[in-house]
């Protein structure tokens, strides 16, 4: 990503010289802003629509269902991103599921590209400085789709950065789960030696 006072990264994939332009998160990717159901209409009928509500519901940067709803508010779709406006403000997952928007996050139609955006956004502590000064750590629509995105114009770039930034999610998230089956491993070990 480039720096602030430039429009050209220090690393670029070959092929690529463009400069980057700085555009706002409203301006390139649609978003949804959530709307909790109704508390009554809360479920745990795994038929019913899947409420997505805030950090909780994402797991490994993805949704993971633990509540349903029989009332549809606002929706996200397979594929869309979630956001978390309250907080912690700035996890972000994908969605394998169409899912209801809670308050506490927001859907977004964002590519892979700004997916990683927006997780380098939370790695720098950009959403620590907007959302400071309130009581309750949040940000509100506005804050959202005002958000600085910088990227490539060619589209192509901007796939081939996605790209291999999830294989790097990828590879991590195989290398935890490998680290904690043997963690497993050793605890269960341990306790068979050491009686």
């Amino acid at each position: 990503m480039p720096e602030d006072s430039s429009n050209i990264p220090k690393l670029r994939f070959p092929g690529f010289t463009d400069p980057w332009e700085q555009r706002k998160l409203g301006e390139v990717a649609p978003i949804t802003m959530g709307q909790s159901p109704n508390g009554t209409m809360y479920t745990d009928n795994p038929n019913d629509a899947i409420l997505v509500q805030g950090n909780a519901d994402l797991e490994d940067g993805w949704v993971r269902p633990r509540v349903w709803t029989k009332e549809i508010t606002k929706t996200a779709n397979a594929g869309d991103l979630i956001f978390s406006v309250r907080a912690p403000v700035g996890e972000v997952g994908k969605t394998s599921f169409d899912v209801v928007l809670g308050r506490g996050v927001a859907g977004i139609k964002g590519s892979e590209f700004i997916f990683q955006a927006l997780a380098n956004l939370k790695r720098i502590s950009y959403w620590s400085r907007v959302s400071a000064g309130s009581t309750f750590e949040s940000i509100n629509g506005t804050d959202l789709h005002m958000t600085p995105i910088a990227q490539p114009t060619s589209e192509a770039e901007q796939r081939q950065i996605g790209a291999f930034f999830r294989s790097l999610d990828d590879l991590i998230t195989l290398h935890q789960r490998k680290l904690d089956h043997l963690k497993l491993q050793k605890k269960a070990l341990l306790q068979q030696m050491f009686v």
